[in-house]
């Protein structure tokens, strides 16, 4: 999950630009309701990557 951050990062900003600016186009709720999963998917991954680097330094300890 750690390799994905970046990529829920991109999709994250790019989806809430096109669909919180104020733009008004047929697919508007559905890129809102992609950008709600996508930084769900961001803060897993970031979370994931603390957790594990937790792990890593209690395990060399």
């Amino acid at each position: 999950m750690k390799k994905y951050t970046f990529s829920f990062l991109i999709a994250t900003i790019t989806t809430a630009l096109l669909g919180f600016t104020g733009l008004e186009f047929p697919g508007d709720k559905i890129v809102r309701i992609l950008c709600l999963f996508a930084s769900i998917g961001l803060m897993i991954s970031c979370l994931d990557a603390v957790i594990i680097s937790r792990r890593q330094k209690r395990s060399k300890n």
